[in-house]
Protein backbone atom coordinates (compact mmCIF):
# COMPACT_ATOMS: atom_id res chain seq x y z
CA UNK A 1 0.00 0.00 0.00
CA UNK A 2 1.24 3.48 -0.86
CA UNK A 3 1.71 6.14 1.77
CA UNK A 4 -1.10 8.59 2.37
CA UNK A 5 -0.77 11.75 0.31
CA UNK A 6 0.28 14.74 2.42
CA UNK A 7 -1.61 17.97 1.89
CA UNK A 8 0.51 21.06 1.42
CA UNK A 9 0.03 24.75 0.78
CA UNK A 10 -3.47 25.98 0.04
CA UNK A 11 -5.05 22.51 0.31
CA UNK A 12 -3.88 22.06 3.89
CA UNK A 13 -4.87 25.65 4.66
CA UNK A 14 -8.38 24.96 3.38
CA UNK A 15 -8.60 21.86 5.55
CA UNK A 16 -7.51 23.72 8.69
CA UNK A 17 -9.89 26.61 8.01
CA UNK A 18 -12.84 24.25 7.57
CA UNK A 19 -11.94 22.39 10.76
CA UNK A 20 -11.84 25.63 12.72
CA UNK A 21 -15.05 27.08 11.28
CA UNK A 22 -16.92 23.81 11.81
CA UNK A 23 -15.86 23.81 15.46
CA UNK A 24 -17.01 27.41 15.89
CA UNK A 25 -20.25 27.09 13.90
CA UNK A 26 -21.36 23.43 14.03
CA UNK A 27 -24.81 24.19 12.60
CA UNK A 28 -23.46 25.86 9.46
CA UNK A 29 -22.25 23.94 6.39
CA UNK A 30 -19.08 25.53 5.01
CA UNK A 31 -17.66 24.78 1.59
CA UNK A 32 -13.92 25.47 1.66
CA UNK A 33 -11.99 25.00 -1.57
CA UNK A 34 -8.40 25.74 -2.56
CA UNK A 35 -6.93 26.68 -5.92
CA UNK A 36 -3.40 27.04 -7.26
CA UNK A 37 -2.59 29.41 -10.10
CA UNK A 38 0.36 31.24 -11.63
CA UNK A 39 2.10 33.38 -8.98
CA UNK A 40 0.00 32.18 -6.07
CA UNK A 41 -2.91 30.29 -4.59
CA UNK A 42 -6.25 30.93 -2.90
CA UNK A 43 -8.87 29.54 -0.55
CA UNK A 44 -12.57 30.30 -1.05
CA UNK A 45 -15.08 29.85 1.78
CA UNK A 46 -18.81 29.72 1.04
CA UNK A 47 -21.84 29.24 3.28
CA UNK A 48 -25.54 30.09 3.44
CA UNK A 49 -27.12 32.28 6.14
CA UNK A 50 -25.38 31.65 9.48
CA UNK A 51 -22.83 34.20 10.74
CA UNK A 52 -22.26 37.46 8.93
CA UNK A 53 -19.12 37.77 6.72
CA UNK A 54 -17.20 40.01 9.12
CA UNK A 55 -17.42 37.38 11.88
CA UNK A 56 -16.01 34.66 9.63
CA UNK A 57 -13.43 36.97 8.05
CA UNK A 58 -12.05 37.78 11.50
CA UNK A 59 -11.04 34.10 11.64
CA UNK A 60 -10.10 33.36 8.04
CA UNK A 61 -8.02 36.53 7.57
CA UNK A 62 -5.41 34.99 9.84
CA UNK A 63 -4.69 32.38 7.14
CA UNK A 64 -3.78 34.92 4.42
CA UNK A 65 -0.05 35.55 4.30
CA UNK A 66 -0.17 39.08 2.96
CA UNK A 67 -2.28 41.90 1.55
CA UNK A 68 -2.54 43.79 -1.70
CA UNK A 69 -1.37 47.39 -1.37
CA UNK A 70 -3.55 49.29 -3.83
CA UNK A 71 -1.65 52.54 -3.28
CA UNK A 72 1.59 51.03 -4.61
CA UNK A 73 -0.02 48.27 -6.70
CA UNK A 74 1.98 45.50 -5.02
CA UNK A 75 1.27 42.45 -2.88
CA UNK A 76 2.97 42.74 0.51
CA UNK A 77 3.93 39.39 2.04
CA UNK A 78 3.96 38.57 5.75
CA UNK A 79 4.03 35.42 7.88
CA UNK A 80 1.04 33.75 9.50
CA UNK A 81 1.01 32.40 13.04
CA UNK A 82 2.83 29.01 13.06
CA UNK A 83 0.31 27.64 15.57
CA UNK A 84 -2.34 27.64 12.80
CA UNK A 85 -0.67 24.50 11.48
CA UNK A 86 -0.44 25.41 7.78
CA UNK A 87 1.37 27.63 5.30
CA UNK A 88 -1.59 29.88 4.59
CA UNK A 89 -2.65 31.19 1.18
CA UNK A 90 -2.10 34.33 -0.86
CA UNK A 91 -5.82 35.08 -0.99
CA UNK A 92 -8.49 33.88 1.44
CA UNK A 93 -11.96 35.00 0.44
CA UNK A 94 -15.39 34.63 2.05
CA UNK A 95 -18.69 34.41 0.16
CA UNK A 96 -21.92 34.32 2.17
CA UNK A 97 -25.17 33.45 0.43
CA UNK A 98 -28.59 34.37 1.80
CA UNK A 99 -31.39 31.85 1.36
CA UNK A 100 -34.65 32.94 -0.28
CA UNK A 101 -36.44 32.31 3.01
CA UNK A 102 -34.15 34.58 4.99
CA UNK A 103 -34.12 37.20 2.26
CA UNK A 104 -37.94 37.34 2.31
CA UNK A 105 -37.89 37.72 6.10
CA UNK A 106 -35.37 40.55 5.89
CA UNK A 107 -37.27 42.27 3.08
CA UNK A 108 -40.54 42.15 5.05
CA UNK A 109 -38.89 43.78 8.06
CA UNK A 110 -37.09 46.33 5.86
CA UNK A 111 -40.36 47.32 4.18
CA UNK A 112 -41.92 47.71 7.61
CA UNK A 113 -39.14 50.02 8.79
CA UNK A 114 -38.26 51.99 5.66
CA UNK A 115 -41.38 51.71 3.54
CA UNK A 116 -41.66 49.53 0.43
CA UNK A 117 -38.20 49.06 -1.03
CA UNK A 118 -37.36 48.55 -4.68
CA UNK A 119 -35.20 45.42 -5.21
CA UNK A 120 -33.60 47.16 -8.20
CA UNK A 121 -32.49 50.14 -6.14
CA UNK A 122 -28.78 50.38 -5.32
CA UNK A 123 -29.52 50.70 -1.61
CA UNK A 124 -31.76 47.61 -1.42
CA UNK A 125 -29.19 45.08 -0.21
CA UNK A 126 -27.56 47.67 2.03
CA UNK A 127 -30.93 48.11 3.77
CA UNK A 128 -31.35 44.35 4.12
CA UNK A 129 -27.91 44.15 5.73
CA UNK A 130 -28.86 46.93 8.14
CA UNK A 131 -32.04 45.09 9.10
CA UNK A 132 -30.16 41.85 9.65
CA UNK A 133 -27.69 43.56 11.99
CA UNK A 134 -30.47 45.22 13.96
CA UNK A 135 -33.11 42.50 14.20
CA UNK A 136 -31.75 39.14 13.03
CA UNK A 137 -28.23 38.58 14.37
CA UNK A 138 -26.74 35.12 14.24
CA UNK A 139 -27.36 33.63 17.66
CA UNK A 140 -24.11 33.37 19.55
CA UNK A 141 -25.41 30.35 21.45
CA UNK A 142 -25.38 28.38 18.19
CA UNK A 143 -21.57 28.25 18.03
CA UNK A 144 -20.55 27.41 21.57
CA UNK A 145 -19.57 23.81 20.81
CA UNK A 146 -15.94 22.92 21.49
CA UNK A 147 -15.34 26.09 23.50
CA UNK A 148 -14.50 26.59 27.13
CA UNK A 149 -14.88 29.66 29.34
CA UNK A 150 -11.67 31.57 29.91
CA UNK A 151 -11.51 34.38 32.43
CA UNK A 152 -10.75 37.48 30.42
CA UNK A 153 -8.89 39.13 33.26
CA UNK A 154 -6.49 36.18 33.37
CA UNK A 155 -5.41 37.09 29.83
CA UNK A 156 -5.54 40.90 29.82
CA UNK A 157 -4.73 41.73 33.43
CA UNK A 158 -1.41 43.55 33.73
CA UNK A 159 -0.87 43.84 29.98
CA UNK A 160 -0.13 47.21 28.41
CA UNK A 161 -1.52 47.86 24.94
CA UNK A 162 -2.26 50.68 22.53
CA UNK A 163 -5.27 51.09 20.23
CA UNK A 164 -4.08 52.85 17.08
CA UNK A 165 -6.17 54.32 14.26
CA UNK A 166 -4.94 53.05 10.91
CA UNK A 167 -6.03 52.49 7.30
CA UNK A 168 -6.70 49.26 5.39
CA UNK A 169 -4.42 49.54 2.34
CA UNK A 170 -6.82 47.45 0.25
CA UNK A 171 -9.73 49.90 0.29
CA UNK A 172 -8.53 52.83 2.45
CA UNK A 173 -11.18 52.07 5.07
CA UNK A 174 -10.57 52.92 8.71
CA UNK A 175 -9.26 50.16 10.97
CA UNK A 176 -8.03 49.92 14.55
CA UNK A 177 -4.83 48.10 15.49
CA UNK A 178 -4.34 46.79 19.02
CA UNK A 179 -0.63 46.50 19.78
CA UNK A 180 0.36 44.61 22.90
CA UNK A 181 3.35 46.25 24.57
CA UNK A 182 4.13 43.77 27.33
CA UNK A 183 5.07 40.12 26.77
CA UNK A 184 2.18 37.70 26.25
CA UNK A 185 2.72 34.31 27.91
CA UNK A 186 -0.22 32.56 26.20
CA UNK A 187 -0.54 34.00 22.68
CA UNK A 188 -3.01 31.30 21.64
CA UNK A 189 -5.42 32.33 24.39
CA UNK A 190 -4.89 35.99 23.52
CA UNK A 191 -5.66 35.32 19.86
CA UNK A 192 -8.79 33.43 20.83
CA UNK A 193 -9.93 36.33 23.00
CA UNK A 194 -9.37 38.82 20.19
CA UNK A 195 -11.26 36.47 17.85
CA UNK A 196 -14.24 36.63 20.19
CA UNK A 197 -14.09 40.44 19.98
CA UNK A 198 -14.08 40.36 16.16
CA UNK A 199 -10.35 40.97 15.64
CA UNK A 200 -7.55 39.07 13.91
CA UNK A 201 -3.77 39.12 14.16
CA UNK A 202 -1.70 40.72 11.39
CA UNK A 203 2.03 40.08 11.17
CA UNK A 204 2.22 43.00 8.72
CA UNK A 205 0.70 45.43 11.25
CA UNK A 206 2.25 43.61 14.22
CA UNK A 207 -1.03 43.74 16.08
CA UNK A 208 -4.70 42.73 16.17
CA UNK A 209 -6.87 44.42 13.54
CA UNK A 210 -10.47 45.50 14.16
CA UNK A 211 -13.00 47.17 11.87
CA UNK A 212 -14.67 48.85 14.87
CA UNK A 213 -13.01 50.49 17.86
CA UNK A 214 -12.41 47.67 20.39
CA UNK A 215 -11.50 49.95 23.32
CA UNK A 216 -14.75 49.41 25.25
CA UNK A 217 -14.56 45.63 24.83
CA UNK A 218 -10.96 45.52 25.97
CA UNK A 219 -11.67 47.64 29.01
CA UNK A 220 -14.73 45.55 29.86
CA UNK A 221 -12.59 42.43 29.67
CA UNK A 222 -9.97 43.73 32.08
CA UNK A 223 -12.74 44.17 34.62
CA UNK A 224 -13.13 40.38 34.68
CA UNK A 225 -15.89 39.65 32.18
CA UNK A 226 -16.02 36.00 31.13
CA UNK A 227 -15.74 35.22 27.43
CA UNK A 228 -16.04 31.96 25.55
CA UNK A 229 -12.83 31.55 23.62
CA UNK A 230 -11.98 28.84 21.13
CA UNK A 231 -10.21 25.97 22.85
CA UNK A 232 -8.49 24.50 19.83
CA UNK A 233 -7.70 27.22 17.31
CA UNK A 234 -5.78 24.94 15.01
Amino acid sequence: MGSKRQLTGAALTAKMIKKRLTALYPKVKFSVRSDVFSMGNSVDIRWTDGPRPEAVEAITKQYQYGDFNSMEDIYEYSSIDPSLGCEGAKYVQCHRNISDERKAMLAAKANEKYGTLNPNDNSYYYRLAEIEKMFFPYLEAEHKANTSPIKGSAIMSGLEYNVINDVDTRDNSEIYVVKIITKVDDFKAMRGLMDSFGGYYSRFKKGFIFKDDPTAKLKGDTEGTDHNVEEDCA
